[in-house]
């Protein structure tokens, strides 16, 4: 099954009842789907079990496992924030500048995308599976990155045979000391769908705060003093302007803009039609509709959030939706994604730093206000960070654990 050649819908109300595995049309004469919402959103994703040898709550076909998953999901997520977000900052903080400080200063140059990767996946392995970030290599963590997306593309484009990504997970696993050979307990069930959560929206994020020629300082500084205080409180605290904004606004129109999962799919099989069909709702075309979001539907604004009406409600859908909506939906994700912004931010001024675009460094072209951001995992230009000051003070390698 390729996910091409399924049917795309962006109606917000169709989405909606997409997500619900109930109908992809308001026309009532096509029946109802003879699918149970947990098989239609299994099968599509049967993928992944076969790419990366996972048993989880997407893709299984037992409703107690899938309970079991959400569960354990639940729990894993309270007890991470249980460590505090203090304490999730501080290892942000000090991961991101450790790397910024690796960056060879007679180069002066960094791969973004590479620093988002390796700094996300660090947070994630103290945080859910117990490691010091400080000690885990960045080439590891670069392998499990490349390989994760080596995978993903291989598997969304049919090709089974393909395990070249999962033998580099593997790999940095074994040599973790990490047991990856049971599907039900396998890390990948959870370190999957948290990094895929994360990673690319910090990413965009951090670009659309920092590096527009249009961002505003305000924005730099909110979130700075959400590091100094990162608790919920902080994460909604707006600035002292008219039109000020907070935290959460500028994760929420970077999810807006960059969700997590671009298309979320269902195999549909409606009463009135004789086979089975691959659906999929469009939440990236959704959550840019002119019609719901304005004129300026496709640019970074974090400013609509200050008047944010129910039919924007309704249309953003960045984590899904109910029945079976992310876990990690109603605070854990945003903060996570505005922690790890903060971070990177702190270590990343404009003023040192500035961003190129293009498959090298020699034929980039700079960020302009006009320029949008491609979110496909498998464009072959890459964003460059390019030193405008030599001052970075101290440089030291680093060998993987």
């Amino acid at each position: 099954m390729n996910d091409t050649t399924a049917r795309r819908f962006s109606d917000p109300g169709i989405c909606l009842n997409i997500l619900k595995g109930t109908t992809y049309s308001s026309d009532e004469s096509l029946g109802t789907n003879k699918l149970s919402l947990l098989v239609s959103r299994a099968i599509p994703n049967q993928r992944l079990v076969r790419a990366f040898g996972i048993d989880n709550g997407f893709t299984t076909f037992d409703p107690e496992k899938r309970a079991e998953f959400l569960s354990e999901a639940r729990e894993r997520l309270a007890e991470v924030t249980g460590y505090g977000w203090k304490e999730i900052a501080s290892t942000a903080e000090d991961v991101a500048e450790k790397y910024v400080e690796k960056i060879s200063p007679g180069r002066g140059e960094g791969h973004l995308e590479c620093m988002v990767q390796i700094i996300s996946l660090k947070v994630i392995f103290e945080n859910f599976f117990g490691f010091n970030a400080l000690r885990l290599g960045d080439g590891s963590m670069l392998d499990v990155a490349r390989g994760i997306n080596e995978q993903w593309i291989a598997s969304k484009l049919g090709d089974h045979s393909n395990k070249l990504g999962i033998s580099k997970i593997q790999s940095v696993f074994q040599r973790l000391q990490i047991h990856t050979e049971d599907p039900q307990s396998t890390p990948l069930n959870i370190l999957l769908p948290v990094y895929e959560t994360l990673w690319r929206v910090v990413l965009h994020c951090l670009i659309e705060v920092l590096f527009r020629p249009s961002s505003d300082l305000e924005w730099r500084e909110i979130l700075k003093a959400l590091l100094r205080k990162p608790d919920k409180q902080q994460f909604e605290q707006r600035g002292a302007g008219v039109d000020s904004v907070s935290v959460q606004f500028l994760v929420y129109e970077a999810l807006r803009l960059y969700p997590p999962t671009r298309r979320i799919y269902g195999q549909m099989h409606m009463s009135t039609i004789p086979e089975p069909e691959l659906i999929a709702a469009d939440i990236e075309t959704c959550h840019r509709l002119p019609e719901i979001w304005g004129d300026d539907s496709h640019q970074y604004h974090p400013g609509r959030w200050n008047s944010v009406n129910r039919h924007m409600r309704k249309a953003f859908m960045p984590f899904g939706g109910p029945p079976y909506q992310c876990p990690a939906s109603v605070s854990f994700g945003p903060m996570m994604i505005g922690v790890l912004v903060a971070a990177l931010a702190s270590e990343l001024s404009p003023t040192v730093w500035r961003l190129s675009y293009g498959e090298k460094r020699s034929v980039s072209r700079v960020l302009d206000d006009e320029m949008e951001l491609d979110p496909g995992r498998s464009k072959k230009t890459s964003w460059f960070l390019l030193r405008e000051s030599r001052d970075m003070g101290s440089h030291q390698s680093h060998s993987d654990e």
